[in-house]
């Protein structure tokens, strides 16, 4: 069950205000939070503001401003989309394709969670596991875990604290890709249930719960390559995007693990990158971004963008006592609501706003560089969020004050 709520305790005109309230301008109800395995149903124009909490005819100039196929995705439901060439065309979404891979791995976590472990290649699938459990041979650290790999800095000779770099692989080929390979020997411990390779594991566990039927990974090959490969529309991009919003849970059924998305959508090793999770992007207002050298703070976004930190150090295999912020940055924060995102070249962007239980989808807008999806997507549509808003009704300022600082998370999942 949703419940909405808004805990508000923001300096506003130099007052303290704090109240407790169970709803929003939105209301998404104890309804459906995803189409199923049906059809994406657009929200009629004149119910946007209702059920979604937003401004439709801000909406509509946002398309103007923006000029590319985009999507919003509220409470569950399709609240939005532009279609410049009147198609949801199906394109190559690049490195997009990565966190679809994080997606799938977890899936295989999932699935194979109660199986018993009898030696090398054999039982549950976890991002503990040691990379050579699964694989016979691989070209980077010998020592490294699952969840190295996944958080791009399994090619550092050294895996200790304070001494690994985050290693952006373009193409997946010095590591990435080999998580298929893991996830293929996984599931051949029951390839009746699971599937006799990883392409009938996708069909059967992802591509068929989710209803996304114009997506192809590989063209159909058993072979999975992580770094790109990927083909889909915005409308079954934004479906991934609200299974990892919705922590896993797909038509009332679970799919993936909720620990694992948290793992996807924080930090995972502070020591190489506060702007990265498992094979994801996070929103980060201090240091690390790695050996990527676009600084991800770039643009408008970041005034008005809550970061992705961990509520309590350390966690998972990360030694980090905090979340390595440099000053004048901190890592307090009220609610747990960082912004996440999927960026591949060409604009194919996915973007979660946790806190205001919002996916954002662009496709094929080659203006945006996949290091930019928050910022050029955010402050295309924030003024048809903030608008309506029952506590800050159109005043920016305060609302990404207050949101920006991860004090205000009207509609926060619990």
């Amino acid at each position: 069950m949703r419940i909405l709520f808004t805990f508000i305790c923001v300096l506003a005109l130099g007052v303290m205000g704090c109240s407790e309230t169970a709803g929003t301008g939105g209301s998404g109800g104890d309804g459906p939070r995803d189409p199923g395995t049906g059809e994406w149903e657009l929200v009629p124009r004149e119910r946007v503001a209702e059920e979604c909490g937003l401004d439709p005819v801000l909406l509509e100039a946002a398309d103007e401003d923006f000029g590319f196929a985009w999507g919003v995705v509220r409470y569950g439901k399709l609240c939005h989309e532009y279609k410049p060439g009147g198609e949801d065309r199906v394109e190559e979404v690049n490195a997009v394709t990565k966190t679809l891979g994080a997606v799938v791995t977890g899936m295989v976590a999932y699935q194979t969670k109660d199986f018993e472990r009898s030696g090398r290649k054999t039982g549950p699938l976890s991002d503990e596991d040691r990379i050579d459990h699964w694989l016979d041979s691989f070209d980077f650290n010998p020592e490294a875990q699952v969840a190295h790999v996944l958080a791009m800095v399994a090619t550092n000779e050294d895996l200790s604290f304070g001494s690994k770099d985050f290693i952006y692989d373009v193409l997946g080929g010095d590591q990435i890709n080999r998580l298929a390979d893991v996830a293929t020997v996984a599931i051949a411990q029951d390839p009746t249930n699971l599937g006799e390779d990883l392409e009938v594991f996708v069909q059967r566990f992802l591509f068929g719960p989710l209803g996304m039927r114009n997506s192809s990974w590989n063209g159909g090959a058993p072979q999975k390559t992580i770094g790109v490969g990927w083909k889909g529309t915005a409308r079954d991009m934004a479906r991934l995007g609200l299974l990892i919003l919705n922590g896993g849970v797909w038509n009332g059924e679970r799919l993936l693990g909720e620990e694992w998305t948290q793992k996807m959508t924080h930090p995972a090793f502070e020591d190489a990158s506060t702007g990265y999770g498992y094979l994801t992007w996070l929103h980060s207002n201090s240091n690390h971004v790695g050996s990527l050298s676009t600084d991800r703070r770039q643009g408008p976004s970041a005034e008005c963008t809550p970061v992705a930190i961990w509520p309590e150090y350390p966690h998972g295999l990360s030694e980090s006592p905090d979340c390595n912020y440099e000053a004048p940055w901190t890592c307090d924060q009220e609610y747990d609501v960082g912004a996440w995102f999927a960026g591949g070249l060409n604009g194919n962007c996915i973007v979660g706003h946790p806190g205001l239980d919002l996916v954002l989808v662009s496709h094929t807008a080659p203006q945006i560089p996949g290091s930019s999806c928050v910022a050029a997507l955010w402050p295309v549509m924030r003024s048809a969020l903030i608008a309506p808003d029952p506590v800050f009704a159109g005043d920016d300022e305060a609302f990404c004050e207050a949101y920006a600082a991860n004090r205000y998370a009207p509609d926060l999942l619990e």
